[in-house]
């Protein structure tokens, strides 16, 4: 099993490589660190003839410092550096190379400090997520270093109780297969008009109780419930959860394809993202039965 880490050169960019090394260290996978040039941008300092010993140069200089950061993770890795295609895009270059050589997971930076300026100026993440490559472990402003002091890793996996919801399980089930990831199953439900803190606890109930059935065998989770009442944050139950339970990451299935669909109707996940002091690892809702 093989995870995508990917920088851009920014010092923030490297935050997510010791999230990446912590997951792949207990589920046994190994990375590697890539970046995306575009022959356009990044070689034009380079005086040569030629564009293409270039690109070699900042090639070269690009890959001795990715194998820089290597060193001391404890898990077995390597380099890549991606070419930025003409006429496309970073998340085409991302998500085609995890596609095309099966990367069970995809590491990266958010970009954006907030879900506004993620819709307004695009996201990487779901440029991504919208091309099929999933699942995305995206750290944004607020993500502090990973814990280095307990063992095995606890993944706070979240359900709105849609359909679309269940399909989290096809993107984890690499990650959840190996045994090393302990999971925790929760459900923030509206308490709706009318209706008990009790009823409402009972009907989220039922739909974590079938999402468990889902879950790959001889994997268990712990099953919790937090109500709101109308109008209330549920991203914000979402991290009190994650908090309480010494979670290392939040996984949830992202209902948006696009950042314009995210400005347009809003996004639990990016509200969490936003805020979040723990990797994120979103996965594209799918239809599934």
């Amino acid at each position: 099993m093989k995870f995508l880490v990917c920088i851009d050169g920014s010092p923030r960019s490297y935050g997510v490589i010791p999230h990446a090394a912590r997951l792949a260290s207990v589920t046994g996978a190994e990375i590697t660190l890539t970046r995306v040039l575009d022959p356009r941008v990044d070689a034009a300092s380079v005086v040569s003839p030629e564009l293409e010993p270039a690109l070699k140069q900042v090639e070269a200089a690009w890959t001795a410092d990715l194998e820089s950061h290597l060193g001391g993770l404890g898990v077995p890795g390597g380099t890549a550096i991606l070419r930025r295609q003409w006429g496309k895009d970073i998340a085409d270059a991302i998500a085609g190379a995890a596609m095309g050589e099966g990367y069970a997971l995809i590491a990266l930076t958010s970009r954006g400090s907030g879900a506004v300026r993620h819709a307004l100026l695009g996201s990487v993440s779901m440029g991504v997520i919208s091309r099929g490559a999933d699942p995305v472990l995206v750290i944004g402003a607020e993500v502090a270093p990973p814990a280095t002091d307990r063992d095995g890793y606890h993944l706070l996996i979240t359900s709105d109780g849609s359909p679309d919801a269940r399909s989290v399980f096809a993107g984890l089930r690499p990650l959840l297969a190996t045994g090393g990831v302990r999971v925790t199953l929760l459900q923030v439900v509206t308490v709706g008009p009318g209706e008990t803190e009790a009823a409402a606890k009972l009907r989220a109930s039922k739909d974590l109780a079938a999402l468990q059935e889902r879950l790959p065998d001889g994997v268990r989770a712990e099953l919790e419930v937090r109500t709101v009442p109308p109008g209330a944050g549920i991203d914000t139950a979402i991290l009190a959860a994650a908090s309480a339970h010494s979670a290392d990451a939040v996984a949830m299935a992202t209902h948006g394809h696009s950042a314009r669909r995210h400005l347009v109707a809003g996004s639990t996940a990016m509200g969490v993202l936003g805020q979040s002091t723990l990797p994120v690892i979103l996965v594209k809702s799918r239809a599934v039965d």
